[in-house]
């Protein structure tokens, strides 16, 4: 928090916050991002599970019981996701959904840079075919796995004694050490329908049901229809 207070702007701040406690600002540009709820639950079952700062000791069964009942560390997912969605129309707030980055993601560049800044991202990129393949590449899965990978690989080789010499706030210390012990796959698939290699047929039914019922009118309901 201190470091997003004082860094420099404009910046590029990441933040898995619902929105009642976001800090708000009407200067600022707000992506964000929904991911359907199945396959949102299997990513972060497999995030706590593969943590050590975590350490989530049950297995997927128990942590569908969590999941569907709201009794997770970010809290209640249909919560999250429905305050962000009545802003969806707010002028300086971005809606998207995991699945259209996956099926589009050049659209989906397109539409957030145009977003962000028509004139200094969305234009340069659309009349720049190289710049465009650039951001495509350095924004896909695999390079950000490898960069990741290569990041915890360098943290690993950083001294207690070291760390306690780096000029960083106490907290973002503690987060970089606990990253210390990540396993080299914590950027684990990310594919769209993983779900179906978890999911028992009575756990699909029973979230297809919380669906309906928590988002009832919206358009997510026919956005994610042909992933569940």
């Amino acid at each position: 928090a201190k470091t997003a207070e004082t860094i420099a702007r404009p910046v590029a701040l990441k933040t898995h916050l619902p929105f009642r406690v976001i800090p708000w600002s009407d200067e600022a540009k707000y992506v964000y991002v929904a991911r359907n709820p199945k396959d949102c639950c299997v990513s972060y079952y497999h995030h706590l599970k593969g943590l050590p700062s975590y350490g989530f000791p049950g297995d997927f069964n128990q942590f569908f019981e969590l999941f569907i009942s709201g009794n997770i560390i970010a809290g209640d997912y249909f919560d999250h996701v429905m305050e962000w969605y009545e802003h969806r129309n707010d002028p300086n707030v971005l809606f998207m959904t995991y699945e259209e980055m996956k099926e589009n993601p050049e659209a989906a560049i397109l539409k957030m840079a145009s977003f962000i800044d028509e004139e200094k991202y969305g234009k340069p990129l659309r009349e720049d075919p190289g710049k465009l393949q650039n951001v495509l590449v350095y924004s896909s899965f695999k390079h950000m796995e490898k960069v990741f990978n290569k990041y915890i690989d360098g943290n690993n080789h950083i001294s207690e004694e070291d760390w306690n010499d780096i000029d960083f706030p106490d907290d973002e210390k503690k987060v970089l050490v606990r990253l210390r012990s990540t396993p080299t796959n914590f950027v684990r698939k990310g594919i769209v329908g993983d779900w179906k290699n978890h999911f028992n047929q009575e756990q699909s039914k029973r979230l297809d049901e919380k669906l309906a019922e928590r988002m009832k009118g919206t358009e997510l309901l026919s956005l994610w229809k042909k992933y569940m």
